[in-house]
């Protein structure tokens, strides 16, 4: 496209004429004669002209009538005759301030070779004179070529009558790549005059629309197609290539949208429509279908759509925070409520196994040394014992189990301790983490506006509510219930820690109270980085998403771990340095996802299960060690199959059940072959979470321990809030695993409050779900408070 002055142009083509016909009558060859046919046309009506390399024709169009002044004119063109590329038609349309060339044939590159369109269409833009329309000359028209034999062209002008686009008012069209396609949108003011309303002929209209809306295109075919949004200043760009240069521009195939405000474009913007020269911009695979093919042709809908007023936001964000508010509302309550009632019928009930135990004073201690040294020698058989005294420990572990009391040796200072370090460690991470999260995010929000791009990032395009400088407010708003509730919970830890003070240091289960406060900070940091995540949600930043996710899901295995076994937990630096393995792993999942991948992430995942199925069934007791499978075969040959039967059958059976989980799930991981590791990943975490919580309540009623009402009541809450989050989860409206084209086919409208979509419903029910999950697990022992320990069992 060339920009020249228009009389300028004018002074050159008259210069030619009058020099062609002074120098008619001296005799010059026939190669130097340039014959120009100067005439007038009508609109709307299609002419037939003829142009080589010595004719050129320039034409002017005249309308019978005024009324369509103010809409723009489109130019077909298009020849029946065999034309190379080396000897092109040129078309060139001359207007106010400007001037816009074309050539037949168009030629398009694609992978398979060079393609030529002999039909094409361009819309001139309205706004060459200036703000007001109507003010726009009609344009002059130059056809030419270098083509030695004759070339019929046939031209068209028309008027776009449904160029101006109102809210709520769907319009229809059909592009193809040599025939793009672009509208007007005005939010304000009049659409023949953007820069001040006038009377006149037609509508006014978008004088009461609000500042915002969404474009919502939809498409009948899969055909790759690219959407730009541009300020209404000419040139108007509406080639594939060209279009990257100028506004917003995004990629889509059955369905696109964009939320567009008034402070981007004070003045309107044009709403162009490109097709692809082939699909490989929207599936990512270089394998595409011929330019030629009959189904290249797009067929689109849109409609412009007024977004939520800002009452709504108030609302939105009101709302949110009340059910954030129910919940911890709701969790106090019960709990104070159950407390209150719950005290004094346990001071009724534990009055006299307390006398009992008084009473049994005198022999527990030489009991419990000799049970203490019983567990001492389990060890070590365990370690490095022959086989011939197996059948013993077998014997000796089903008449003298383990109990709270010998796995809880260590003075409650170094408790304290250890327990700290989970925090300070987790508090660490997150503040190292957390920063560079947000600074790369926000380096992400600035691209997007300073290259257009939309592909950047994986929003979900028809429910993204801008505000202030957030592209997507709604999804980053939503995640407060993670921050609130986590500040909940850890003032409740808090709480309970200072009632704690002076209580018998032999009674109930010890409280890691550093634990709980890892896991309140891990719901806070959960909220914060999914928040910085959805500033720019894409597949390279996926993980920030869910890091803490993994956090919470290994503190909390951890924690219900150290409730029986105190003694033996690993470190707060053990547990980190497996969590950055685990992070490690999605990492590399996301960057190379491959089948051979997949298979050694399999293999890993049984043996992690095996192992910790070894730990969790003998009590930690079991060590690693070359000898341990001769032993264990050593032992199957004296003793038969009675050797395989569990000492701990209730243990041993669900046991079973949770590998069973593991090992259909990671199969089927492996036969599915999911691009999407970064889920799968976190469902094996939490899976495996919520499965070893499930075991320790089993436990408990196993060993006739009971649960406090206000426990029940969370887990029956959690697990609604659960399965109500997994069904929301699971609705995603984006895929970042796919391309952003592919990934806007899953985009929908917001379902609550005109504000959110599923996803943030994902972001509230998730975060209740964990904090219910939290209370039921701070509680789940309330009842074994007044219980010596050395009665409590250890699984």
């Amino acid at each position: 496209m060339w920009i020249f002055n228009t009389n300028m142009f004018r002074i050159v083509v008259g210069a030619a004429i009058i020099s062609t016909v002074l120098c008619s009558s001296e005799p010059v060859s026939a190669a130097s004669k340039r014959n120009f046919i100067y005439d007038t046309y009508e609109y709307d009506k299609i002419v037939k002209v003829f142009v080589n390399d010595s004719t050129e024709q320039i034409m002017e169009f005249s309308e019978k009538s005024e009324l369509l002044n103010g809409f723009p004119t489109r130019v077909h063109v298009s020849t029946n005759d065999m034309l190379s590329p080396d000897n092109p038609v040129f078309v060139t349309a001359t207007q106010q301030k400007g001037v816009s060339s074309w050539e037949l044939p168009l030629l398009v590159q694609t992978q398979s070779g060079a393609v030529l369109f002999t039909t094409m269409a361009r819309t001139l833009c309205p706004h060459d004179a200036g703000p007001d329309i109507k003010t726009e000359n009609r344009p002059m028209i130059h056809i030419s070529t270098s083509n030695r034999s004759n070339v019929t062209v046939d031209i068209k002008l028309r008027r776009v009558a449904d160029f101006y686009v109102d809210v709520n008012k769907k319009v229809e069209l059909s592009v193809t790549p040599s025939t793009p396609k672009y509208y007007f949108f005005s939010f304000d003011q009049h659409p023949w005059n953007i820069s001040h309303p006038e009377a006149g002929i037609g509508p006014k209209f978008n004088y009461t629309i609000p500042k915002s809306v969404i474009l919502m295109v939809d498409s009948d075919t899969d055909v790759c197609a690219t959407v730009s949004i541009q300020n209404n200043s000419c040139p108007v760009f509406d080639n594939e290539k060209e279009v990257l240069y100028k506004g917003y521009h995004l990629t889509m195939m059955s369905k696109g949208g964009i939320t567009l405000t008034q402070s981007m474009f004070p003045s309107g913007f044009y709403i162009v429509f490109i097709v692809n020269e082939n699909d490989e911009a929207c599936t990512g695979s270089s394998a595409q279908r011929q330019l030629w093919d009959d189904n290249r042709a797009k067929n689109f809908t849109f409609v412009v759509v007024a977004t939520v007023s800002y009452r709504e936001y108030v609302v939105g964000a009101l709302v949110t925070l009340a059910l954030v508010a129910l919940v911890a509302l709701l969790v106090l309550l019960a709990l104070v409520a159950c407390t209150c009632r719950c005290t004094e019928t346990v001071t009724i009930i534990e009055e006299e196994p307390i006398a009992q135990a008084s009473t049994s004073g005198e022999s527990a201690p030489s009991r419990g040394g000799a049970l203490s040294g019983g567990a001492h020698s389990d060890g070590a058989h365990s370690g490095g014992a022959h086989s011939d005294g197996e059948a013993d420990d077998e014997q000796w572990s089903r008449s003298h189990p383990l109990t709270v009391h010998k796995l809880t040796r260590a003075p409650p200072e170094t408790f304290t301790r250890r327990s700290d370090r989970y925090f300070w460690g987790a508090l660490t991470v997150g503040v190292v983490y957390a920063l560079p999260v947000v600074q790369l995010l926000f380096t992400y929000q600035r691209m997007v506006f300073q290259t257009g791009d939309q592909d950047l990032c994986y929003y979900n395009f028809l429910c993204a509510h801008p505000l202030g400088f957030l592209s997507d407010f709604n999804h980053v708003y939503s995640n407060v219930g993670y921050v609130l509730l986590g500040a909940v919970f850890l003032g409740q830890v808090r709480y309970r820690q200072l009632k704690s003070r002076g209580m018998p240091q032999d009674m109930g289960i010890p409280q890691h109270y550093g634990l709980l406060y890892s896991m309140g900070l891990g719901l806070v940091m959960e909220g914060l980085l999914s928040a910085c995540y959805h500033l720019c949600p894409n597949k390279m930043n996926f993980q920030f998403d869910s890091s803490f996710m993994y956090v919470i899901a290994v503190l909390v295995m951890i924690k219900l771990y150290q409730n029986r076994h105190s003694d033996i937990i690993p470190s707060a630096h053990t547990t980190f340095m497996i969590i950055a393995v685990i992070m490690t792993l999605g990492l590399f999942g996301i960057l190379f996802p491959s089948v051979a991948f997949s298979i050694l992430f399999t293999i890993l995942h049984m043996l992690t299960c095996f192992v910790l199925t070894l730990k969790i069934y003998y009590a930690g007791s079991f060590k690693m060690e070359w000898g341990a499978a001769g032993r264990g075969v050593s032992a199957v040959r004296a003793g038969g199959l009675r050797a395989l039967r569990p000492a701990h059958r209730a243990r041993a059976a669900l046991l079973a059940l949770a590998n069973i989980a593991n090992w259909a799930f990671a199969i089927y991981s492996a036969y599915e072959h999911n691009k999407d590791f970064a889920r799968q990943l976190l469902a094996i975490l939490m899976g495996n979470a919520i499965l070893y919580t499930l075991f320790y309540v089993a436990m408990k009623l196993v060993h006739r321990e009971r649960l406090a009402p206000h426990t029940w009541l969370y887990a029956v809450l959690a697990h609604v809030a659960w399965f109500a989050a997994l069904r929301l989860f699971l609705d995603s409206k984006t895929k970042w695993s796919q391309t952003p084209a592919q990934s806007r086919q899953h985009n929908a409208a917001c379902s609550s409050l005109q504000l959110f979509d599923s996803h943030d419903a994902w972001h509230v029910a998730s975060a209740a779900a964990m904090f219910l999950s939290f209370n039921m697990l701070l509680t789940v022992d309330d009842p074994a408070a007044n219980t010596p320990r050395h009665v409590l069992h250890t699984f």
